[in-house]
Parts: C-alpha cells; structure tokens; sequence
C-alpha cells in the first residue's frame, strides 16, 4: 500500500460522508476538483488580519491569557506516526491560528458555520491531529509543545446593518473547547486504515458523485 499521508481537513466531510468516495480517493486518487470560492480565501484572509497577535480575551474569556498568532501559513507535516496496529502514516495540512501562552500553546481553527455544540463533534479529529502535527512534526517544520487547549471559533452571519450608510455584516461568534485525546484520534486512525485495506465499498445512492461515477466508470 501507498504511504498514507492523511489531512486533517479530510476526515470531517471525506471518511465521515461518502465511504465509497474516500475509498476511492485515498486507494485510487480518483477525485473531482471543483474551485474553492475566492470569497472564502478572502473572509479566511480578514479573519487572520484581524485576529493576528490580539489577546485571547477577544475570542473567549474563558480561554487562558496569550497572544493569537495566526502568520504561520506553512504546510505543517508530522513524523512518521503509527496507529494502534503498527502501521505508518503521517499527518499534513496548515492551521488557521496558534496561541502562545509563553509555556504552552493553543490551537485554534475558524470555521463560518452554524453555531452549534455539535461542531465539537465533528471537527474534534481534525483539532486532535493539529496537536499531534506540531508537537511531532518532521525535521523541518515548527514544532509547538505542549499543546495543551484546542477549541473551534465559529461565525455565523446574523443580520445586515447600515453602518455610515453602508451594508455590514453583523457576524455572530461561539468558542467551544475541544478536549485533547490522542488515544481517540489514533483509534479513530486505525478505523481508517481497516477500511482503506479492506474490500471496495458499493456506490452510496445518495451520493451525487457515487452517482456520477456509476453512470460513467462502470
């Protein structure tokens, strides 16, 4: 089997939504590239300029005096890793914003969705991986340690006011806390690599690109 180099980003909407679609991705590359909208690299770009060295009081009060520091923009890779069985893999992506507390760190990811205590949930694997990518990265990359907190901090669009007669989005903000766990994660990880050796799943019907592929590749 091919190294597998997994992204965090990849396990809150890749293994979690259409298993037949990850299998096809990790095992076969098989893909459908489609444009990120140019409007979120824009609101991603505003949110970091405006959060980059603040105090973390104006995330949360609850979170622990430091200074927010979202300029490292540098593809983070881990050492080699391996899961509970023994097998190698490495984790690979970039994070949206760091803390520094002075003995430890924080991480920190945005997200413009729904504020709801169910995102814990769903992004806690991809906070769970940025802690084991920094404080175990490869030879060449910045490594963070202790990471201690991890948390998500969401926006959700709310109303649109005139300000000096101009319209201005009013965003509404939610921290939530998500709890280190490594055993969690690379349990998690092991699932994975089960599946991805395991036999090819059958097309999912309500999977719009499973659909795609069974109209057009077999």
């Amino acid at each position: 089997m091919k190294e597998l180099i997994f992204s965090p980003s990849e396990f809150a909407f890749g293994y979690s939504g259409c298993k037949r679609c990850y299998y096809d991705l990790k095992n076969d590359n098989l893909r459908v590239s489609t444009a990120f909208p140019s409007i979120f690299s824009k609101l991603d770009r505003l949110q970091k300029e405006f959060y980059h060295d603040q105090n973390t009081d104006v995330l949360s009060a609850n979170i622990e005096p430091g200074k927010i520091k979202t300029d490292y923009e540098k593809l983070q890779k881990s050492e080699t890793l391996k899961d509970k069985k023994g097998r190698e893999f490495i984790l690979r992506g970039k994070i949206d914003a760091y803390i520094d507390h002075r003995t430890f760190y924080s991480i920190i990811d945005f997200k413009v969705t729904d504020i709801d205590e169910k995102k814990i949930e769903l992004y806690k694997t991809q906070l769970l991986s940025y802690a084991i990518m920094f404080e175990r990265p490869n030879e060449k990359c910045l490594k963070l340690t202790p990471i201690k907190n991890l948390g998500i901090f969401c926006f959700e669009p709310e109303k649109i006011q005139s300000v000096n007669d101009n319209p201005s989005f009013n965003m509404k903000t939610q921290y939530y806390p998500i709890q280190r766990d490594d055993d969690y994660l690379f349990n998690f990880i092991t699932e994975i690599i089960d599946f991805l050796q395991g036999p090819k799943p059958s097309f999912d019907e309500k999977c719009g690109l499973c659909n795609l592929k069974k109209n057009n590749f077999n």
